[in-house]
């Protein structure tokens, strides 16, 4: 038979504390909203240049819902840190 496993203690690791939510917006305070802008739309268009050079029309729709729907989920997820801060600076 087989003997039964000893469960051993489990060691207690040190937590990080999560930044907060004005910390948070400042990672991405260096960025201007043009910056932003240029970020999303800069891989967009080449990509779809590369799409039409090499014929590929099926690949030329599929992309961009991809790509918009990709940073959609990120920025949801992260809960639209880019453009809270835009709100914040419009209200002072």
């Amino acid at each position: 038979m087989t003997k039964s496993k000893k469960r051993r203690p489990k060691k207690q690791t040190k937590s990080r504390a999560r930044p907060q939510g004005s910390e948070e917006q400042r990672k991405f305070d260096w960025i201007p909203l043009w910056g932003w802008i240029l970020i999303f739309l800069a891989p967009l268009a080449i990509s779809e240049y590369m799409f039409y050079v090499a014929d590929r029309q099926l690949s030329m729709v599929i992309f961009p819902v991809v790509w918009v729907g990709f940073w959609y989920t990120m920025m949801k997820r992260s809960g639209w840190p880019i453009l809270k801060k835009r709100d914040n600076n419009d209200k002072r």
